[in-house]
């Protein structure tokens, strides 16, 4: 099998070297591609050419036009929550809408979005994290909250908060307990509209992490937060991060998917509170099933899942 990813062209390298969701996700179905033996490659959609691949998988739907106009049959996959915030007339849902519909299958990592775009092509495909790097460590005085995550969402201020900082930093603030909110630089529009109301004595921000940096804001923190209103990954890759270096979460995600390890709770503080406190009470427990929940899901074995559907399709 010969499989080409194509490249995001967002601006960003592959592998990122910071922020960088599609990036990443590109580099680790390419590096797991190698490692099963798979002859893998990435290019820019305009250097692929017909017939070349056994299989070409794109991840932008943009991108998809060149592959259309030069008659290469794709798989799609989808990242893009804004197909859903802005509704089915959006120029975003329009244009994830071709890609699916004339692709060979397309993958979405939301169970949410199979029905949303009632389409026969679309699938759930979870996403992965490399247990490799991801993993326990051994920090002592460990901080007790974590947030990591890029704030905001398009077509919103610049201080939107789809994450959910308010209700971590509201749940810290409530406990007496400490936490760090963690992200790209773009999260200080958040905290430019909100610190004023915000600024918790026992919050710490840190900005543009780089990957080894995030390893050890996860190692150096007991629980994970995660209570957000939109997301097109259920779990998305910090959940899984988290879970790979043994954090239980509190987090809100769609009620089709199960995540052991996590304790579901909508964007409410006191609801959050009880998840706290349930946790505190079987913290080994929920960390030894966060960890049983990221080794299934390893990259390693989300690529041999792809593999085995690309089986199916060529």
């Amino acid at each position: 099998m010969k499989i080409c990813q194509v490249h995001p062209a967002c601006g960003l390298e592959v592998p990122p070297k910071g922020w960088g969701a599609i990036e990443k996700i590109v580099w680790e179905f390419h590096t797991n591609f190698q490692k099963l033996g798979i002859e893998s490659e990435i290019k820019f959609a305009t250097e692929i050419q017909p017939g070349e691949y056994d299989i070409v998988l794109c991840h932008v739907a943009n991108l998809t036009d060149i592959l259309i106009t030069n008659k290469i049959p794709y798989v799609y996959q989808l990242h893009d929550h804004h197909v859903y915030h802005h509704g089915k007339e959006s120029y975003s849902y329009i244009k994830n809408k071709k890609a699916i519909d004339n692709s060979i299958l397309s993958l979405v990592p939301a169970r949410y979005l199979v029905e949303y775009f009632g389409s026969e092509k679309v699938q759930y495909f979870s996403h992965g994290v490399d247990i490799d790097f991801y993993k326990p460590g051994n920090v002592e005085n460990k901080k007790t909250f974590l947030m990591l995550a890029n704030n905001g969402l398009g077509g919103e201020s610049p201080g939107f908060d789809r994450k959910g900082f308010e209700y971590g930093i509201g749940l810290a603030s409530m406990l007496g307990a400490t936490i760090t909110v963690a992200g790209p630089n773009n999260n200080q529009n958040f905290f430019n509209e909100h610190l004023h109301t915000l600024n918790y004595v026992g919050m710490n921000l840190k900005f543009n992490p780089t990957q080894e940096e995030c390893l050890k804001l996860y190692q150096s923190h007991e629980i994970f937060l995660h209570p957000s209103m939109l997301e097109a990954g259920h779990p998305n890759l910090t959940m899984l991060e988290a879970a790979a270096c043994g954090m239980p979460i509190i987090a809100n995600w769609e009620l089709e998917t199960d995540f052991h390890g996590a304790w579901r709770a909508p964007r409410d503080v006191f609801a959050m509170r009880e998840g706290y406190l349930d946790i505190r009470s079987r913290f080994d427990v929920y960390s030894n099933n966060s960890l049983q929940t990221a080794r299934k899901l390893s990259w390693f074995n989300r690529t041999k899942d792809l593999k085995n559907l690309f089986n199916d399709i060529i």
